[in-house]
């Protein structure tokens, strides 16, 4: 049995995954997680990865040796050449494309981290502690970016991505020593995803000038005027999904059941949810709230099902494992088949891992993400930036599956690539800071929903539905990729929660 410390961790991962644009508040981190996979070997790339016990660098042509957890260094075959083509793609509106090359007007300039050949940044994210490999995927994102990059573009502006990497451990201490650590040497900070984010934010507040780009999990960290997030503001939720459902389900949506953890995190999380989804008319006939232990929730579903009889299930701030037994727990409860699940959080490649192939089990059960479909072919065939990534990722960490955390940190990368193409005749931090503040509508090619880096209020409305048929979840009732949203429904409203 999970004890309640690792449970309580699981959780806050598998809610930061689903819950997107809800915050943790600052008086809930009272547990931590992750630990270090092993590190990938790959043929191509070059960034450099520097741990803190010593770095090791990897130039184009040259050899690369790394220790476990330091998060797949490879080694550029090609002795230093370069591709000519930029990495200019489609998905996003013209405001904040990232684009390849270098730019529209690269500057010249040095600043700390920033030379006329090398780009230095920090990535801390928790790679020790009681829940093995969760944010793991932070570090090896970045790397990816650096990686293709590099290989592909020269950099960032002509200037070689070099990523230091730091290890949160779960803990706030250890966490603030890494961005102490860091914040004097490093141009800016990039893709970190730490439970304890704000006690780096306790560093960075003191250093007003250094750019910090991540999806941030305290308010302490969203708020502060340099950080600039891939899911901004203020805790609440969207109602675009919920007005959907409402229109095809009817009066189902009068008789909906929900089960969250019951953690401080979780809970703020489910009823800034479920107060979006009451907005537009739902009616939660049950609220369960259920302890970190427990990974059988049968007696629930007795409850949902042969008393309050539920039409829907949904939950949003679980994990991705206890949504797959949830599943057949519903089935030892004897709810009907007819019942509807709404499980944003089973989008993920472990949910379907836990059917071992029987997987029509699950057929018909539906969701969405405020991003793309980032590990689907299918996605990717149409999102070329998706494509990148996973070719890219596959290359840097060969057989390990591409999570969350690594999509948000490429896509912190895409966002300083585009504030440093766009900070003038000279490039600083306090140049950068003004690109990132102007930014609108920055989407990362149509990775993530169009969405402004520097809001402190506005949260994301926009996202995408889905359904699990066939074996795999496939986009349902959304625009066309090729559209002017980039494939996202962006009806609805963003609707603070201060609960």
């Amino acid at each position: 049995m999970r004890t309640p410390r690792a449970a309580a961790l699981l959780v806050a991962a598998g809610l930061i995954a689903s819950a997107c644009g809800a915050r943790l508040p600052s008086d809930v981190h009272k547990q931590a997680q992750a630990a270090i996979l092993s590190s990938g070997n790959g043929s191509l790339g070059s960034g450099t990865t520097d741990t803190g016990s010593g770095s090791q660098p990897t130039l184009p042509g040259g050899s690369s040796t790394s220790s476990p957890g330091t998060g797949g260094v490879v080694t550029n075959p090609t002795t230093g050449q370069q591709s000519t083509g930029g990495t200019k793609t489609g998905g996003g509106p013209s405001t904040a494309p990232s684009s390849g090359g270098q730019g529209p007007s690269c500057g010249t300039g040095t600043d700390v981290g920033l030379t006329s050949s090398t780009v230095d940044v920090g990535t801390i994210a928790d790679v020790t502690g009681p829940v093995s490999g969760l944010f793991q995927g932070a570090e090896q994102g970045a790397v990816t970016f650096a990686n293709f990059i590099n290989n592909t573009n020269n950099g960032i502006c002509g200037r070689h991505l070099n990523v230091s990497y730091r290890d949160g451990g779960t803990s706030c201490t250890q966490t603030q020593n890494a961005a102490q650590s860091l914040v004097s040497k490093v141009f800016a900070f990039m893709g970190s995803f730490a439970l304890y984010d704000n006690c780096a934010a306790s560093v960075l507040k003191q250093h007003p000038t250094v750019p910090d780009i991540h999806d941030s999990l305290d308010p302490a960290a969203t708020t502060l005027a340099n950080h600039f997030d891939i899911e901004p503001g203020h805790l609440g939720y969207a109602t675009g999904m919920f007005e959907y459902y409402k229109r095809k389900y009817g009066s189902k949506v009068l008789h909906v059941g929900t089960i969250a953890e019951a953690l401080p995190s979780a809970l703020s999380k489910q009823h800034a949810i479920t107060n979006a989804a009451k907005s537009v008319g739902w009616k939660f006939v049950d609220e369960i709230d259920e302890q970190p232990t427990n990974s059988n929730f049968t007696q629930d579903f007795i409850k949902l099902c042969g008393r309050e009889h539920i039409q829907i299930f949904f939950t949003v701030t679980e994990n991705a494992q206890n949504a797959s037994a949830m599943i057949q727990n519903e089935n030892a409860a004897g709810c009907p088949k007819s019942l509807i699940n709404i499980m944003p959080i089973a989008y993920d490649q472990a949910f379907v891992d836990a059917f071992s192939g029987n997987t029509g089990a699950i057929n018909g059960l539906q969701g969405y993400n405020e991003y793309a479909m980032f590990f689907n072919k299918e996605d990717a065939a149409q999102i070329p930036e998706l494509k990148l990534l996973q070719e890219w990722y596959a290359r840097s960490y060969p057989g390990q599956p591409l999570n969350l955390y690594a999509m948000f940190a490429w896509a912190s990368g895409r966002m300083l690539q585009y504030a440093m193409e766009h900070a003038g005749p000279t490039i600083n931090r306090k140049t950068v800071l003004a690109a990132l503040r102007k930014m609108k509508n920055f989407s990362a090619n149509g990775m993530i929903a169009p969405e402004t880096p520097s809001s402190k209020t506005e949260g994301v409305h926009c996202y995408v539905l889905w359904q699990f048929t066939n074996g795999k979840f496939q986009r349902l009732d959304d625009p066309p990729i090729s559209g002017p949203t980039g494939g996202y429904r962006c009806d609805g409203k963003f609707v603070p929660y201060n609960g």
